[in-house]
């Protein structure tokens, strides 16, 4: 019988090439092979690799953690932003101001704001994290912001429990 001259021409692929090699390199015919059949591992390594990118890439957080005294409730919020650096914290607990881990005085606030705002750069703008109750009263609040404003602080941001 006549072969067809696509099928004379043609040449196997570098994947059946390496197929049909025996243990000591050289290409049998139709008879049985005693080697094994070689795997094709390139493709399962890169997958592997993309996998193991994609998950390391996806459990981190990427954001800063604070510790949250375990008396303080925050609020649940539908939406928020992780924190990419460091804030100066003030928390308000049952009618008590902190700065840092500091009690401070409801008419000292001012004094010890104009302490954290000269510890920055002027050219700095100074952007505040406040750990609130989510059961405190709105006047809690208005004298962190009435120390805020003169002390020159522009920048307030309220922390918040993510919703599940």
């Amino acid at each position: 019988m006549k072969q067809s001259a696509l099928l004379m021409t043609s040449s196997a692929s570098p994947l059946t090439e390496a197929q049909l090699l025996k243990h000591g390199g050289q290409k049998h015919g139709k008879a049985k092979s005693d080697g094994a059949v070689l795997l094709p591992l390139t493709s399962l390594i890169d997958a592997f690799s993309i996998i193991v990118i994609y998950l390391l890439i996806g459990t981190q957080s990427g954001g800063l953690e604070k510790d949250i005294p375990n008396k303080l409730n925050l609020p649940v919020a539908d939406a928020s932003q992780i924190l990419d650096k460091e804030l100066p914290t003030i928390r308000i607990q049952k009618g008590s101001y902190y700065i840092g881990d500091k009690l401070v005085a409801v008419r000292e606030l001012g004094n010890a704001l104009n302490e954290v705002r000269k510890s920055f750069s002027k050219e700095q703008s100074v952007e505040l994290l406040i750990q609130a109750d989510q059961a405190m009263d709105y006047a809690e609040l208005d004298p962190i912001l009435r120390a805020g404003s003169e002390a020159g602080i522009q920048k307030l941001k309220f922390a918040v429990l993510p919703k599940q």
